[in-house]
């Protein structure tokens, strides 16, 4: 897949960070986890985190024993999530 370069240009902004940790996004960030908690199977499994922007859910999903690999096309994200 081709990244086309307005939609590095856009994520290279840098929001995509805080969006999912602060302000009305967590509510986002709290029913996605809801969700992928409910249906996973118990840790220690493996979790393939695709188009992981900057880790928000890989980051729970380590704490609660999976063993994550995350991907993503825009390397700011992949820097800010290891």
């Amino acid at each position: 897949m081709d990244v086309t370069p307005e939609l590095l240009a856009y994520y290279g902004q840098d929001r995509e960070h805080q969006r999912l940790r602060v302000g009305r996004d967590r509510l986002e960030f709290w029913r996605t986890q809801d969700v992928l908690r409910r249906v996973l199977p118990t840790p220690p499994a493996r979790v393939l985190d695709v188009g992981g922007g900057t880790g928000a859910h890989a980051e729970w999903l380590a704490a609660d024993g999976y063993a994550v690999r995350l991907l993503d096309p825009v390397p700011l994200h992949v820097t800010r999530a290891s």
